[in-house]
Formats: C-alpha cells, sequence, structure tokens
C-alpha cells in the first residue's frame, strides 16, 4: 500500500500527503482490471499449453502404435520361419519327432497328476 501511495502522491500532487477515496477506489479499479488481464492471459497460456501437450501426447501414442506394430510384424515373421524349420525336421525325421512328442506327452501328464 506504501508503494501505490508514493506512486499515486508523486503523479497527482507532489506536496500533498492526503489520499482522496476516490483515488483510492480508482487505484483499486486499474488493479482489478490488472488481474483480470492477467488471467485471461494465463487462461490463454494455458490452452497453447494444453494443445501442444495433447499434440505431444497424440504423437507419442501413434509412435508406440507404429513400433508395437512392426515388433508384432517382426515377431510373426520369426515365428512363420520356426513353424517352417520345425516342419522340415519333422518330415525328415518322422520317427524321432514322434518319439520326442510322446516324451513330452508323458513328462506333461506326470506333472499335471501331482
Amino acid at each position: 500500500m506504501a508503494t501505490a501511495k508514493t506512486a499515486t502522491s508523486a503523479s497527482a500532487k507532489p506536496a500533498n500527503d492526503h489520499v482522496s477515496a476516490s483515488e483510492i477506489e480508482n487505484d483499486i479499479e486499474r488493479i482489478r482490471e490488472d488481474i483480470a488481464a492477467l488471467a485471461g492471459s494465463l487462461k490463454k497460456y494455458g490452452a497453447g499449453k494444453s494443445d501442444e501437450y495433447k499434440e505431444r501426447a497424440s504423437s507419442a501414442g501413434q509412435d508406440l502404435t507404429r513400433m508395437s506394430q512392426d515388433a508384432l510384424n517382426d515377431l510373426t515373421t520369426e515365428l512363420k520361419g520356426y513353424e517352417r524349420a520345425l516342419t522340415s525336421e519333422v518330415r525328415r525325421h518322422p520317427l524321432q519327432a514322434l518319439g520326442i512328442a510322446a516324451g513330452v506327452g508323458f513328462l506333461v501328464a506326470a506333472l499335471v497328476r501331482r
């Protein structure tokens, strides 16, 4: 308040230390206008930042989707290669494959019984 009084008295009447009620009301009104302008500026700033963060999140989501799809495609390709290799080995050694399958089935049955 002391700075407001000094600023008002310096601009209006340097020799007079008394401040009228209308001067105080004018100062309060000017402060209200400044606060309203500041609130408007903060609102605009927040809206701009909100849009910026939405764009960043959308971009990150698209990047993540693309990376996930690429990883899924790579995994699918790799699994198809393993499937082809397994099919080829089973065709080359059918009795051995049958023995391995029977052994694995026996182990699974033994584990499930317990």
